[in-house]
């Protein structure tokens, strides 16, 4: 695991091309270094020779869900960190991933802005450091995470 100092590196899985770019540019301008595909398929590929600090995942993708992805990685033992970044039903999918340990869900419409910094709070929480305000039980959409 990364340390607090080191800077993250997060692997972007989302189908939506324009949404991948447009992140991917968001965080790279703050420091995250950031890898992206569209198929959460490619993305166990990836996994297998990569090392990202935290995996960024959209929950509703037409080859697998995110839900499904992350049931496939954990089968996989891929430990990696999840938030999931979605646009559709938040608390569905807090109660979806209640089984396994994600480090939050952000809200694509809310929590576009201020991205980066949510995934560095996350992160900084994950690690054990309290970084601006946000505990390990919590996600940046104020719904407890899952444990």
């Amino acid at each position: 695991m990364a340390g607090l100092t080191d800077p993250l590196r997060v692997l972007y899985i989302d189908d939506d091309e324009m949404a991948l770019t447009l992140t991917q540019l968001q965080l790279l301008n703050a420091g995250i270094h950031t890898e992206t595909t569209a198929d959460a398929l490619e993305a166990v590929s990836i996994l297998a020779t990569e090392n990202p600090t935290l995996i960024l995942l959209d929950s509703v993708m037409p080859t697998i869900d995110g839900v499904e992805f992350l049931q496939l990685m954990r089968s996989l033992q891929f430990e990696y960190p999840v938030v999931f970044f979605t646009g559709h039903g938040v608390e569905e999918l807090a109660e979806a991933v209640q089984e396994f340990d994600v480090l939050g869900i952000l809200d694509k419409q809310k929590d576009r802005m201020n991205l980066p910094e949510r995934l560095k709070s996350l992160y900084a929480a994950h690690c054990g450091g309290m970084h601006e305000g946000l505990s390990p039980s919590e996600t940046a959409a104020g719904h407890p995470a899952a444990s």
